[in-house]
């Protein structure tokens, strides 16, 4: 990764508790609940399966970068030129869009962190995380589903998981988790949130209000008996089988 030394922290902070969350200093109130969700999964998904030689496609800032950087030996980041985001830690320009020209078999780790929804032909991301992945290595993404136009107009999908699921097969990798996050109560708390984000002190006041809200038992069990009928997201983890080994004629 270009520039590592000089990478500080965006999206996600680690408390003096060991926890990752929405930074409070960059992350305004209106995105801090979905920030929070994804702070948790992808934790939890890089500690579990992240390794060796990784690729950040559509990098930005890299905001992972804090995560997954004592669990992999190398970075390689990839983004499209002019993103939003700057070019500070791009190692390969490119549109995501199109079969990346990346070595085949040189990566044990890609990640996608809310990408896919941004590209209007999403199977491309999956083919080139299939050819670039080794035997065994693991492709991660994230990606929203109850959530408000973004970085537009460059926001062109909402994904269920028979599509991510289907993406992945079409790609020849295998679906080893498929979870989703948030449930009804996260929703309409984010949305709650982001109805009055042009006032960002009534959405600071209205985000720590409805976490109040959903602290309680009630509310909370509603949210977890939502979550697989209304998701706020998803994340996938899929892996690049070894190919069986062939049967030798004689």
């Amino acid at each position: 990764m270009k520039n590592a030394e000089q990478w500080k922290p965006t999206k996600f902070e680690r408390t003096g508790k060991g926890v990752w969350r929405s930074n409070r200093k960059e992350v305004p109130a209106r995105s801090r609940l979905i920030a929070d969700r994804l702070a948790s999964v992808y934790a939890a998904a890089i500690a579990t399966h992240a390794k060796g030689r990784l690729a950040d496609l559509g990098c930005g800032a890299v905001p992972l970068y804090g995560i997954y950087r004592d669990y992999v030996s190398d970075v390689f980041c990839v983004d499209w030129p002019g993103s939003t985001h700057g070019a500070a830690y791009v190692d390969l320009f490119a549109d995501l869009n199109e079969q990346l020209v990346l070595e085949q078999g040189s990566f044990d780790t890609v990640i996608a962190s809310d990408v896919i929804e941004h590209l209007h032909t999403p199977q491309a991301l999956f083919d080139s995380a299939a050819r670039a992945l080794r035997p065994g290595g693991k492709l991660i993404i994230g990606v929203p589903f109850f959530y408000w136009l973004h970085e537009v107009p460059h926001d062109y999908h909402r994904y269920t998981r028979f599509a991510l699921e289907r993406m992945t097969m079409k790609a020849g990798l295998s679906t080893i988790e498929l979870s989703s996050y948030g449930g009804v109560t996260d929703v309409i708390s984010d949305l709650a949130t982001k109805a009055v984000a042009s006032r960002p002190r009534i959405a600071s006041s209205v985000y720590w209000l409805t976490s109040l809200m959903r602290a309680l038992p009630p509310v909370k069990k509603l949210g977890l008996a939502t979550r697989e009928s209304m998701p706020m997201g998803y994340l996938l983890i899929a892996e690049k089988v070894s190919a069986p080994p062939s049967s030798g004629g004689g």
